[in-house]
């Protein structure tokens, strides 16, 4: 017999810190994970969407395919007042369906959302825990660029979030990820037992 609550963490922090890593790693120790960006695509697929985005970005944004990400993500990085209205438009058909994941989930489950914009978009109060995954800026500015991005990237993407160290302030928990996998796990495995522990989870 199973008891307990569904534990939900939100999960974010600096661009390039590793979120997606510690993701992964807490998937790995058990949790049942889930990324914002991927929810948001889902929602930019959605014919209503889609219409919203060519009323306020224009056609040139639409293709066969769909929505180009990537044009509209170098549009509203670096224009404040233009990612204020994307957000607007997206985040709650997003929220709406992170609530249809969590109902599915049986109790005892650890939920972790990774969730960039977690608290620009004033959603920490949604989650029991929140955690701020950190790394120091030339680090992660090394990442982002190996990843293709240019400087002009980056210092948009940096610009359009809260500090990092308002990040970490704001958050729970804060995770250091220095490129060291193994003190990485380690973290994530102590952090992910505590969780455990607070869904009130056990079997008779």
């Amino acid at each position: 017999m199973e008891r307990g609550k569904v534990f939900l963490v939100g999960l974010t922090g600096g661009i390039g810190a590793g979120k997606s890593t510690v993701l992964e790693l807490f998937e790995k120790a058990g949790a049942f994970c889930v990324q914002a960006d991927r929810l948001a695509h889902a929602e930019l697929n959605e014919p209503a969407v889609q219409e919203q985005i060519r009323t306020i970005f224009g056609d040139n944004l639409l293709t066969e395919k769909g929505v180009d990400r990537q044009a509209l993500a170098r549009i509203v990085f670096e224009d404040p007042e233009l990612l204020k209205k994307l957000n607007a438009l997206i985040h709650p058909g997003v929220r709406r369906r992170l609530q249809e994941i969590q109902q599915n989930q049986k109790p005892g489950t650890v939920l972790v959302y990774e969730i960039p914009l977690l608290f620009e978009a004033g959603l920490e109060g949604d989650f029991d825990c929140t955690i701020t995954v950190s790394a120091p800026a030339e680090l992660r500015r090394e990442r982002v660029q190996d990843r293709g991005w240019s400087d002009r990237d980056w210092k948009a993407r940096e610009a359009s979030q809260l500090s990092l160290r308002e990040k970490e302030k704001r958050a729970d928990s804060v995770i250091e990820n220095r490129g060291n996998r193994e003190e990485l796990k380690l973290r994530v495995d102590e952090l992910y037992r505590e969780f455990k522990k607070r869904t009130g989870y056990y079997e008779t």
